[in-house]
């Protein structure tokens, strides 16, 4: 997610979040191919406590099974029912795949920028 899509979110959404997907973050920011580009983990902590500041943090969330190849994605998609989210904003190939969760559309960050530069017009 980009510093422009959350500014912009910002004025119409609001970022919803786990601690279990906080988690998964932090992982992700931990493999080789992202640790090559030199991030230290007092840098990794401040985005992920900058992340904690602009988020609501669902504390409670539903318990399902969707996404076969890869559970942990099941933990997006349970975040955005717990929330009521309209979208998940995601590239993650697996949430890709479903277009929509139960109303939820999942999208690409740049096609969710797309929507935010028409509804703002900016």
């Amino acid at each position: 997610m980009n510093g422009r899509v959350l500014a912009l979110a910002g004025e119409r959404y609001e970022l919803c979040l786990s601690p279990a997907i906080l988690a998964e973050v932090r992982r992700v920011l931990s493999y080789p191919r992202l640790r090559r580009y030199g991030y230290s983990e007092e840098e990794v902590e401040e985005f992920l406590g900058t992340l904690r500041k602009a988020a609501f943090l669902v504390r409670r969330w539903p318990r399902i099974r969707v996404i076969r190849e890869d559970p942990a994605d099941d933990r997006v998609l349970a975040c955005a029912l717990a929330a009521n989210a309209d979208y998940i904003v995601s590239k993650d190939e697996h949430l890709q795949k479903l277009r929509e969760y139960q109303g939820i559309r999942i999208l690409p960050t740049e096609a969710f920028l797309a929507i935010l530069t028409r509804e703002t017009g900016r």
